[in-house]
């Protein structure tokens, strides 16, 4: 047998196994923190105990590793923990980006972390027309009702809005996360 088919399947060996990896590396952004401010990143379910850390340089902080399934994770800065970005640790290339106002946290990079950010920024805009609706100034009953009418109905499309996500992703962790942790309320 000649060296070529050899090398040939030696090289393809190797190309299948790197396809197959459990490698992951996360590139985040956090130009709201100072460098040599550490960020922790930790396992939604596990309450607190950081599964790594990493420090700030130039505005940018990493973490690489393995993963053999896909969970649940947050980001948050170790000063700041109130400062916190909620995303699906995967094996494949993430990138996040950590603020100090909510709004500025994003995650992608995956169809799973773009899906995540999406319904976060339905449920955070939806979240703020109640909290604005329930500023307006009430003149007299029927703008009273009005007004809790117009928060029942942005309540339901925030339900509507986690339901719908978790149906379709029904097959794979978004949509088992929502399934397991989602109890729609019972509107009357």
């Amino acid at each position: 047998m000649s060296t070529k088919p050899i090398l040939g399947l030696t090289v393809g060996g190797i190309f299948c196994l790197s396809c197959q990896s459990n490698v992951y590396q996360i590139n985040g952004f956090a130009r709201d923190f100072n460098d040599g401010d550490t960020i922790c990143m930790r396992y939604e379910s596990d309450g607190g105990t950081p599964i790594a850390t990493t420090l700030i340089a130039d505005g940018k902080f990493t973490f690489s590793g393995e993963t053999e399934t896909t969970a649940l994770c947050q980001i948050y800065s170790k000063k700041r923990p109130e400062s916190t970005v909620f995303f699906f640790l995967e094996p494949t290339h993430i990138t996040v980006e950590l603020a100090l106002t909510p709004e500025r946290n994003r995650v992608s990079g995956t169809t799973i972390n773009n899906t995540w950010q999406q319904l976060n920024d339905s449920i955070r805009i939806l979240g703020q027309e109640v909290v604005k609706t329930s500023l307006l100034p009430v003149a007299d009953s029927a703008t009273q009702l009005l007004r809790v009418q117009k928060i029942d109905s942005l309540h339901r499309r925030m339900s509507d809005c986690i339901l719908n996500t978790a149906r379709r992703n029904s097959d794979n962790p978004i949509g088992q996360y929502i399934n397991q942790n989602y109890k729609a309320p019972e509107f009357k």
